[in-house]
């Protein structure tokens, strides 16, 4: 039941068969009861139930955000006095707003939300409850936010890195908290980084900004920025040269006449270890293949028979030899 049926119910405003529905609500569950019982206290305690207004409450709430965004550092107080020289439309909202900060089962119809995620070990995909979805890689750490009177949604990703297909929405920015950077988007697709005090950002659909420092700049698709914590000057934009930095969304490798020390490269990264290819010649030997979803020892067979190398491992670095 939203709150429009059940303020217009107890205000008298719906006919005979709308008020069986309401009441018939209201007699199915102790919680669905309570609500009713509290958004009328907040009714008459308001002074509204002796004047019983014609409201448009969508309206009311609509000026009550208004005043909000307006004066957002100002307390509204009702006092007696005020009460007396009528009921005004947003007062009825600010009536409504109290009571849903004060009931824990009416909250249920704000939109604040929070989320907070941890990867560990392991690859996750989320979807958030603004309609977005992330794909952590491992050991990465992210809190989400949307308030339900917030002009936006937040992210902080604390370290790791993820990949965001943002829902859009032109009301509600989506804001990335990564270090001292800050990444804005409306709806769009990218890449996130953060990791020894520096943020990486890639764009793979759309458009992000980047603000650090006081300064500000655009990344259409394929661009990167890479940016120290401590960095002062302008962002220095560079495009990708592939696009592997995307493996860990659906576990894909595509390698496209990939300079082999590219290949080991990015194996070595998706699953932590240390790969040095030694001769110079067998580094920019090109390689094409794709890979889904196969073990590091699968791979590293079919790359390592392609041509004929060998491999061998002291301590903790796997060296590739012709």
């Amino acid at each position: 039941m939203n709150k429009e049926e059940l303020i217009k119910y107890i205000s008298g405003d719906l006919n005979a068969e709308q008020r069986i529905v309401v009441e018939t609500w209201i007699r199915e569950s102790a919680e669905n009861e309570k609500e009713y019982t509290d958004m009328k206290k907040i009714w008459e305690w308001s002074g509204a139930s002796d004047q019983s207004p014609e409201v448009d409450v969508d309206r009311a709430w609509a000026d009550f955000v208004k005043l909000r965004d307006e004066q957002p550092t100002k307390v509204l107080v009702l006092t007696e006095e005020k009460r007396s020289r009528g009921w005004r439309p947003w007062m009825v909202a600010a009536a409504i707003v109290m009571l849903l900060m004060s009931s824990v089962g009416v909250l249920k119809w704000t939109l604040s939300t929070d989320l907070s995620l941890d990867s560990n070990d392991r690859l996750q995909q989320a979807g958030l409850p603004d309609g977005s979805t992330v794909y952590l890689n491992k050991k990465t750490v992210l809190d989400y936010k949307k308030g339900w009177l917030a002009k936006e949604r937040t992210v902080v990703l604390s370290k790791g890195e993820a990949f965001f297909d943002v829902k859009r929405d032109t009301t509600q920015p989506f804001v990335i908290q990564s270090g001292k950077s800050t990444i804005t988007v409306l709806g769009t697709s990218f890449h996130v980084r953060r990791a020894d005090g520096e943020t990486e950002v890639i764009v793979s659909s759309g458009s992000v900004r980047v603000d650090h420092a006081g300064n500000s700049v655009r990344l259409k698709p394929n661009d990167r920025v890479l940016i120290q914590d401590t960095a002062r000057t302008k962002v220095k934009v560079d495009t990708v040269e592939d696009q592997l930095y995307k493996y860990y969304i659906h576990q894909q490798f595509i390698f496209e006449n990939t300079p082999l020390n590219r290949v080991f490269e990015v194996l070595g990264k998706a699953f932590d270890q240390k790969f040095v290819v030694v001769d110079d010649k067998t580094k920019v030997l090109r390689y094409t293949a794709s890979f889904e979803r196969q073990t590091l020892n699968e791979m590293l067979d079919v790359v390592l028979k392609t041509f004929e190398l060998k491999i061998e491992k002291k301590g903790n670095v796997y060296y590739i030899k012709g």
